[in-house]
């Protein structure tokens, strides 16, 4: 499979960029679009799918390619993967839940292929993306490859998802590959070390967590980030920033923890709001500000993957946590330009409200502060 990124300012230097591209007979079947701004995306639109072009499309303010950080413009990943290979999906959550919007992207994918694998953009920061996963995992088995990152503005969570002929503002938008003839290798991986002993999950409703070791959960997570970020007044703004660099790592069976950011808390009931949300009994600790082990990390399982399953690929998609482009500030520039060295080959990627992977060897799952990358080879 051969592939190229392009970019430009506007829709119209997107249009002059793509006939550039074809100059050498380069027929792509297949665009990942990344755009800033909303409106855009009538005017992208026809400029491939006037082609038979299938379409991949979210809106997100952050974005990067092979060449760095690219933000406010437009960029495409272009791939001329064989159409018999993938399928594109988007299930709005109108009149559906998660789960069952979930559910039937793994119907449509287990339907179309016997092995597929799954690279999701859900959207709407709302709806539990636990039950996303649920959803697909019910429909086309517990061990389904999953990738992807959850999409939106982190100002105002908004945004679009679309394809050639469709758009959603709240849904789930889904690559589905025939994985007998494209192979995945990816891992969602963190590198925050923890620091302090488990906390408890004691009472908690949804995504909230009530309490945490029988104590006012706000009041546990105000000890450790300060009563600057954690007012327990009306100044408080109910939301903490993404940016903090102190995710909530919790506790699994394999050892390997997920982590998952706290994201709003309400002072009149003294509740704690937890990305992916949160259980009854689920034990968690807190982290150590970051440092650059935790990008050495990263970088290195894409290189261990290189070498024990994937020696060549054809392009690498990356949701990285919008949380790791505020803690690390213009050294995320490293860890972008690491993982696109792996493979030396185009590779698109945007910061994500969180992120879908796996950890380990076990289940893809939901989590935060993580980056998830996934190579592409077709066979």
């Amino acid at each position: 499979m051969k592939a190229k990124t392009i970019q430009g300012k506007t829709p119209a230097a997107i249009q002059s960029t793509f006939q550039e591209s074809l100059t050498d007979g380069f027929m792509p079947t297949l665009a990942i679009i990344l755009l800033s701004k909303m409106e855009d995306a009538d005017s992208i639109r026809p400029i491939f799918g006037n082609r038979g072009i299938a379409i991949f499309g979210i809106t997100t303010p952050q974005k990067f390619t092979e060449q760095g950080i690219n933000p406010g413009d437009i960029v495409v990943l272009l791939m001329d993967m064989k159409p018999e290979n993938f399928k594109i999906v988007l299930n709005d959550y109108e009149g559906s839940s998660a789960y069952e919007a979930g559910y039937n992207a793994g119907i449509t994918g287990k339907s179309a292929f016997k092995n597929p694998g799954f690279i999701i953009s859900p959207l709407d920061f709302r709806v539990s993306n636990d039950e996303v996963i649920r959803g697909l995992t019910d429909s086309a088995g517990k061990d389904v490859m999953i990738m992807g990152g959850v999409t939106g503005d982190p100002a105002d969570f908004k945004g679009i998802l679309f394809t050639h002929d469709t758009e959603s503002t709240g849904g789930l938008l889904a690559l589905i590959l025939d994985q007998d003839k494209v192979a995945m290798s990816g891992l969602a991986v963190s590198g925050w070390k923890p620091v302090g002993t488990p906390k408890k999950i004691t009472k908690c409703k949804d995504s909230w967590a009530l309490t945490i070791d029988h104590e006012p959960a706000m009041h546990v997570i105000q000890r450790f980030l300060g009563n600057d970020i954690v007012r327990d007044n009306s100044a408080g703004s109910g939301f903490i920033p993404t940016d903090l660099g102190y995710p909530l790592q919790f506790v699994r069976a394999s050892g390997n923890a997920i982590m998952k950011p706290a994201l709003f808390f309400n002072p009149t009931d003294q509740s704690v709001m937890i990305a992916g949300g949160v259980n009854e009994g689920d034990q968690f600790r807190f982290s150590l500000p970051p440092d650059f082990d935790v990008i050495d990390q990263v970088v290195d399982s894409t290189r261990s993957s290189k070498e024990k399953e994937m020696p060549d690929a054809d392009v690498l998609m990356v949701f990285s946590c919008v949380g790791r482009l505020g803690t690390f500030g213009p050294l995320i520039d490293t860890e972008i330009e690491g993982l696109a060295s792996t493979w030396g080959k185009p590779m698109i990627g945007y910061f994500s409200l969180g992120e879908f992977g796996k950890l380990d060897e076990g289940r893809c799952e939901f989590q935060g502060t993580t980056v998830s990358w996934v190579a592409l080879k077709e066979k």
